[in-house]
């Protein structure tokens, strides 16, 4: 899972959601590096990317699995710690 599946992953309504609800906050944070935030036309080209590669209708059974995933790495990670 890269960047840019976790960003997807981590707002219901995908890509431009994300940067609708954290786009300005992690401007704000990137501000030094990074001198202008995402404007439409890039959010728009990496969610047709997106798009591409996962449709919009499959976006939360992708969720549920990373989510999936993500509680067995845990569970994995609470077991070792025991041994």
């Amino acid at each position: 899972m890269g960047q840019f599946e976790t960003i997807d992953l981590n707002a219901p309504g995908g890509v431009r959601d994300y940067a609708a609800r954290y786009g300005r906050v992690l401007y704000e944070q990137v501000a030094s590096v990074q001198h202008k935030p995402w404007d439409d036309s890039l959010i728009s080209k990496i969610e047709a990317e997106r798009r591409k590669i996962m449709p919009q209708e499959k976006h939360a059974q992708r969720e549920a699995w990373r989510d999936r995933r993500l509680m067995a790495l845990i569970a994995h990670k609470r077991a070792a710690a025991k041994e």
